[in-house]
């Protein structure tokens, strides 16, 4: 695997934004304006907030980051998948803005 695949679904009221991706890659910092969970469903990746690294997460784990935190992912093994979880409601309210 060489490049990042990403899926977008809404289901049961919550805003699911994943990505499949290869060792290596960064997931740049960034931040939202509303609290959401990382969930970890395969691999394993370090996670960082505000620059600074927090923990490594692996598949089957989720981390909560907090509104207005600027954070980013890097992946350490091939076929890591990363999932952004919130409700639908927070995802449809920073569409408004």
């Amino acid at each position: 695997m060489s490049e990042i695949v990403e899926f977008v679904e809404q289901v049961s009221g919550l805003y699911f934004r994943s990505v499949l991706l290869p060792k290596g890659t960064w997931i740049p910092q960034h931040a939202h304006d509303h609290d959401h969970a990382t969930y970890c469903g395969s691999g394993k990746a370090d996670m960082f907030v505000e620059g600074k690294f927090q923990r490594s997460v692996s598949a089957g784990q989720a981390v909560a980051i907090e509104a207005g935190k600027a954070h980013s992912f890097l992946a350490l093994e091939d076929d890591t998948r990363l999932a952004c979880v919130h409700d639908v409601e927070s995802a449809e309210s920073a569409k408004r803005r």
